[in-house]
């Protein structure tokens, strides 16, 4: 398996990675024995990277990964591990997404509780809240890193400008977003951007949800 680097973070990974949400019923039932065996299957073909959230399966993925990690303490040196926060449990119906320090603090306490890890490789705002300057947003990130809870931090799903914005407070280790062969919007700027500034580009969804296999997902897997 090829390797890639996060220059900002220092960290190195695979240059594939397992997209987590799958973790946590979104795509069908799984079961821990289901994600238990595909993280073995990832240590053994050499796949380091782990991408979760605290709102997959509302903490259900990061569960699933903790539990493995728990029986499996050698896996920690292995995997690097990317999670999110800054999206609401939607309980206020107004207010879907929340960057907020002291929201994200708590968010980000609760994933390394669940995780049940010290420090988080990566760890990204899932998506932008208006409201919060993302300068303030930046400077909360990068306390975290001060404080050893995470290795580096990222952005999910924004634009030029803003990733623009958030690196001259601090380098900005990663920015994801959907890319793949019938998704090109990256293209547009933010691919170059990322080249400009020396931050890692993380594609997720690369086969399209599922659309570019052989195999895609019916309508009631997703909904299920």
């Amino acid at each position: 398996m090829k390797n890639r680097s996060f220059p900002h973070s220092g960290a190195t990974t695979s240059r594939l990675g397992i997209g987590a949400m799958s973790f946590s019923n979104f795509y069908g039932e799984v079961s821990r024995e289901e994600v238990f065996a595909i993280l073995d299957a990832a240590r053994d073909l050499g796949v380091s990277h782990i991408d979760t959230a605290s709102v997959y399966g509302m903490g259900g993925s990061e569960r699933h990964i903790g539990a493995y990690l728990a029986e499996n303490p050698q896996a920690r040196s292995f995997f690097h591990i990317a999670s999110k926060g800054g999206i609401t449990d939607r309980k206020d119906p107004n207010r879907l997404f929340n960057n907020e320090a002291a929201y994200l603090t708590e968010q980000l306490d609760n994933s390394l509780e669940r995780l049940g890890v010290e420090c988080i490789d990566l760890y990204y705002i899932h998506r932008r809240d208006p409201s919060v300057p993302i300068e303030e947003v930046t400077e909360t990130l990068a306390g975290f890193i001060k404080s050893g809870k995470i290795g580096g931090f990222g952005y999910s799903e924004i634009s030029p400008t803003s990733l623009r914005a958030a690196h001259a407070v601090h380098p900005v280790a990663a920015l994801q977003s959907e890319y793949s062969l019938s998704t090109r919007t990256p293209e547009l700027g933010i691919l170059q951007t990322c080249a400009d500034l020396g931050t890692t580009f993380v594609a997720f969804s690369p086969v399209g949800r599922s659309l570019l296999t052989d195999a895609p997902h019916g309508r009631e897997a997703v909904q299920s």
